[in-house]
């Protein structure tokens, strides 16, 4: 006659499957029971705090950078035809998506030379810089300032949360004309802030 092995409640908790020929073993302890909700909770905590990064991040840069922010929320109502936008990523994060009407800018480039190519564009606009989260945003909003305040651009600003927040957000990017949900993300550590894990691409 076939034997019919019954899991434990131990084995059910813990996902395994009692070998055939161990004996039942005793239920488990409220110590073991404990213990596994504290790891449960954990990774739940973890999950928030990633969800949470981009603010926290954001702090961070706004005591780093005398600087402007601007939401998201307020620059969808400004008129696209009074904004420039600066994208400050690497050209191979620029070319797999960017916020649409993007000019790419690189990280590395200098004030005279930004100035020598852009000045003439900035007059009377809403002159807004992102990168990833807005660090490498910030820092290139900075350098520029002192110049842009004396053109007389008021209204020059960070992009809250930058495009991980554009594309954590649903809104949408663009690649070569299309829209798009990949995204670089600069790294597999930073990028472990876009939700979406299955649009993350490299080129």
């Amino acid at each position: 006659m076939r034997r019919i092995h019954r899991q434990t409640p131990k084995a059910l908790l813990s996902g395994s499957t009692p070998h055939p020929a161990a004996p039942l073993s005793t239920p488990p302890t409220m110590g073991n029971i404990v213990t596994r909700c504290i790891a449960i909770a954990s990774l739940l905590i973890s999950a928030n705090t990633f969800a949470d990064a981009l603010d926290t991040i954001h702090e961070k840069i706004k005591r780093e950078f005398d600087v402007q922010h601007i939401s998201h929320n307020a620059l969808a109502k400004v008129p696209a035809s009074n904004i420039i936008l600066f994208d400050v990523r690497r050209l191979k994060e620029y070319k797999v998506s960017h916020i649409e009407h993007a000019i790419h800018l690189e990280p590395g480039t200098s004030t005279d030379d930004f100035f020598q190519q852009y000045a003439d564009t900035l007059n009377n606009k809403v002159v807004v810089f992102y990168c990833s989260v807005g660090q490498r945003s910030s820092k290139m909003l900075a350098k520029l300032n002192h110049r842009l305040t004396q053109m007389g651009v008021e209204q020059a600003y960070n992009l809250e949360g930058g495009v991980f927040r554009s594309h954590n957000n649903q809104s949408p990017l663009i690649s070569e004309g299309k829209s798009t949900r990949a995204i670089h993300p600069y790294n597999a550590y930073w990028g472990r802030l876009i939700d979406d894990k299955a649009s993350i691409s490299y080129r």
